[in-house]
């Protein structure tokens, strides 16, 4: 699996496999669109998934267009998607990779208006020279590897594995991100504690919904399926755990260590909850980080052990 996942828009990606293969053998996956329109929504979606967008100079702006409809319209829709995405603080680095000689090298007033010049100086990347490719394969690393959610996977893979693998649904993958984003850029605010107490809920819901551990009593249904801290965090610590529809206990036994993890990380959590979202907690804040990087290390093993058929 590639280490960087990028976005790329282009009318005739299904036709450059050979681009695909090479940016594959450099750890790069080309995700491609041909149309603005289809690309932009899985932008906006999944922006958090991609670790740099590229653009062709002229592609088509909608599903509709074919053969030779295309526009640099199309370019300045992406263009100022990542524009708006800029100025609510995420930043997504991308890169022009044209093969049209009219776009590659005449003066065009669109690209000299949009391009970002903090990557690669806003050079256009000729498709036509091997040597260019070579260039923007290592611009997109350099690039990708100073924002946090690429610094995120890349230095916390492990901790990425349960959402590979199914174990935690994917949608709650952009909570770890958030949490080492934050870390990265030392946001020790309380509101941050608040998505690492998400995080918290959605491993224990994917222990019921996604592997049969915890029982479907701990969770309110009225709710959306809260989980009950409490009742969660004794079950994991080992112990009896009485409710209405009886007393339950854990099938597989869970270490000492995990169970100490989940605690703390509960009661913080929990502890902070009154506190307004701006003030600081910092070291609470890394202390719960490396709680969840203990407990979601442990998880693959813990399932594959015991609920291989789960995986």
């Amino acid at each position: 699996m590639s280490n960087y996942k990028v976005l790329w828009f282009d009318d005739e990606h299904e036709t450059l496999e050979m681009i695909k293969e090479e940016a594959f053998l450099n750890d790069i996956e080309l995700i491609g669109f041909k149309n603005a329109d289809e690309g932009i929504k899985e932008l906006k979606e999944n922006f958090r998934n991609y670790d740099a967008v590229l653009l062709d100079g002229l592609f088509f702006k909608t599903s509709e267009h074919t053969g030779d409809n295309v526009s640099g319209e199309a370019f300045g829709e992406v263009a100022k998607v990542l524009g708006n995405l800029k100025t609510q603080g995420t930043i997504i680095p991308w890169f022009i990779y044209s093969g049209q000689k009219s776009f590659v090298k005449e003066k065009n007033v669109l690209v000299n208006v949009l391009a970002d010049k903090a990557y690669a100086n806003g050079k256009i990347f000729d498709k036509n020279k091997d040597e260019d490719f070579i260039e923007l394969c290592k611009e997109i690393k350099l690039a990708a590897e100073q924002q946090p959610y690429t610094r995120a996977r890349i230095e916390y893979q492990e901790s990425f594995h349960p959402f590979k693998l199914g174990i935690i649904d994917k949608k709650y993958e952009y909570l770890l991100l958030e949490i080492f984003a934050s870390h990265f850029e030392q946001d020790y605010r309380k509101k941050n504690i608040n998505v690492q107490r998400d995080l918290l809920e959605a491993i224990w819901q994917s222990m019921h919904f996604n592997i049969p551990c915890i029982p479907e009593s701990f969770f309110d249904v009225r709710i959306k399926n809260k989980p009950n801290h409490e009742w969660c965090t004794l079950f994991i610590e080992n112990r009896v755990v009485k409710n209405n529809f009886g007393e339950h206990t854990i099938e597989n036994y869970v270490p000492k260590v995990i169970g100490s993890a989940f605690r703390c990380l509960k009661e913080s959590v929990n502890d902070l909850s009154h506190l307004g979202d701006e003030e600081l907690v910092k070291f609470p804040f890394i202390t719960n980080m490396y709680l969840l990087i203990t407990i979601l290390n442990w998880l693959p093993e813990y399932v594959k052990a015991n609920y291989p058929n789960y995986i």
